[in-house]
């Protein structure tokens, strides 16, 4: 009997739930796929007794994976690692997994940051990691509860050193599950379009407490994390970092997509006393500028201000 394909998502929060849930909506009752959520607390307790409940502007769903661990230790061999955790829990949970994963496993982190691959490579010598990111407004609103918000989203993968015929498979098991993913030619340079999106507007609606709504109706707003923005870009070229001319602009059409109300997670997690990834988000790009030597005023503010708070 041939073995199933075996799935697992790390981290069923807002990314991992949504993924996790069209992945298990499409394949839990394959005979040829399996689908694992890794989970923690009440969260895992609640998809055990319950199921994922997935609510998306197309309507509600509810979904049971096929295994639920909270155990990570517990998994067995995985096929395809889909890393959905904060970046400052990525190496605690990488390294609990380190016995399911094979020569063969593949990883896909879905972090912020820029650097997850090189991170999850140095974790794991050997191992096929890929290069990812993902535009999302989801978030785990209750245990076993994922909500997303707006329509727009896209999933955006790709990898030097993999094979196409294995590259052609993800997509199409993505395709399949009504996921919107690309698989990119030159992903680097998607995933720091995507950091040049996150980072500003992370790192804004935290230190100000403002919905991206209520930023694009300001102009003072507006014209301040456009200078966000600009540094960032800055940084890029000085990196040999290729972003179109028009990056800003692509930005404000991403952000005139989603909801009034959207918030940053990082923004979130402050305004709860939780962890923050405002090292990922914020300080990369100031220790990165200090490195080459250039000075990022607005980012370097925000920055002081930010571990102020923290």
């Amino acid at each position: 009997m041939q073995k199933k394909y075996r799935i697992a998502i790390l981290g069923i929060g807002g990314v991992g739930g949504f993924l996790g849930g069209k992945l298990a909506a499409a394949y839990s009752h394959s005979t040829d796929i399996e689908i694992i959520f890794i989970a923690r607390g009440n969260n895992a307790q609640a998809i055990k007794e319950n199921g994922l409940k997935l609510i998306t502007p197309a309507g509600e769903i509810i979904v049971k994976p096929d295994i639920v661990a909270d155990d990570a230790s517990s998994v067995g061999a995985i096929d395809l690692l889909i890393c959905c955790t904060k970046t400052y829990d990525l190496e605690n949970s990488i390294s609990a997994l380190s016995s399911s994963i094979t020569p063969g496993t593949i990883i896909l982190p879905l972090l912020n940051g820029v650097d997850n691959t090189e991170k999850v490579q140095l974790l794991l010598p050997g191992t096929k990691v890929l290069q990812g990111c993902i535009y999302l407004a989801s978030k785990l609103i209750a245990p076993g509860i994922v909500q997303q918000r707006g329509e727009f989203y896209s999933l955006h993968f790709g990898g030097d050193k993999m094979v196409t015929a294995e590259m052609h498979k993800l997509l199409d098991l993505f395709k399949q599950a009504n996921i919107n993913a690309v698989l990119e030619d030159d992903i680097h340079e998607k995933i720091w379009a995507k950091f040049s999106f996150i980072s500003p507007v992370a790192t804004y609606t935290s230190a100000y407490n403002i919905s991206i709504g209520k930023i694009l109706e300001s102009d003072e707003h507006t014209i301040s994390i456009k200078k966000l923005m600009a540094e960032l870009l800055a940084l890029a070229k000085t990196l040999s970092i290729n972003l179109p001319a028009d990056s800003v602009e692509k930005n404000f059409l991403v952000m005139g997509k989603l909801p009034y109300e959207t918030t940053s997670s990082m923004q979130a997690d402050f305004a709860n006393n939780k962890p923050t990834e405002l090292e990922t988000l914020t300080g990369s790009v100031v220790r990165k500028a200090k490195e080459k030597g250039i000075q990022l005023d607005s980012y370097a503010d925000m920055y002081q201000l930010l571990r102020e708070r923290e």
